[in-house]
């Protein structure tokens, strides 16, 4: 009778440990963009649809600095947040109508910018980096290229090239001024500690009146400025 529970205990517990299972899951978009992100690509997204109830010249800015002290501008690109059927000849306008393509009567639109996105990708080298510009339905700018700063390191002949890619908190929405929407910005060595660092907020201050900034040696920023179409 003891041989025969001892072996319906040992049943038990094989059927218990056979029945736990590593079972295949689907990949999910967080794991895709947790892997594109350790691969050196990042994407930022902008919702601009709130801007529609005006029409726009959007201009995308951007700043590098040196030190803190800004050492150039460049306007990458211009766009409308309404195309008109009136930018077109005159002679191809019955035609966009008859096709539908009119969003707006009222306007005559016949497409809106909704949306600027930033997306950041390696080049293939240490002292570079890539950057896509996107305003869905407008334009697409691609290999945009940002030169990077190398870090000199202890006993090394090379430079560490360190650089971290943040967002600005976005407080309010002015027009004619500059916006400040992402920081592109090279780590530093702390003798302190004798460790390199970089910025470490989620979200970066659009003032950037923290002590940690002071210790960013170069960086670049990535922003727009909306003016008003008369």
């Amino acid at each position: 009778m003891k041989k025969i529970f001892i072996t319906f205990c040992m049943l038990v517990l094989s059927c218990a440990t056979f029945g736990q299972q590593i079972k295949s899951k689907n990949v999910e978009l967080n794991d895709l963009i947790s892997l594109l992100g350790a691969a050196g690509y990042e994407i930022f997204n902008y919702d601009i649809s709130e801007m529609l109830n005006e029409r726009y010249d959007i201009t995308i800015v951007q700043k590098e600095f040196l030190a803190g002290e800004e050492i150039a501008t460049i306007n990458r690109t211009t766009v409308s947040n309404k195309r008109l059927l009136t930018e077109f000849p005159e002679s191809q306008w019955q035609g966009i109508i008859d096709a539908g393509r009119i969003i707006d009567p009222i306007t005559q639109a016949i497409s809106h910018a909704e949306k600027i996105s930033f997306g950041f990708y390696p080049s293939g080298n240490d002292s570079t980096k890539f950057m896509q510009i996107a305003v869905p339905g407008f334009m697409t700018m691609t290999r945009i290229t940002f030169k990077l700063r190398g870090l000199v390191q202890k006993n090394s002949d090379k430079l560490l090239f360190f650089y971290i890619i943040r967002p600005f908190q976005i407080k309010a929405f002015k027009e004619d001024e500059f916006i400040p929407l992402i920081l592109v910005a090279s780590g530093w060595y702390d003798e302190r500690f004798d460790i390199f660092r970089a910025c470490t907020q989620r979200e970066i201050e659009p003032e950037m009146s923290d002590e940690i900034y002071r210790n960013i040696p170069h960086h670049y920023i990535m922003g727009v400025k909306f003016v008003k179409k008369q």
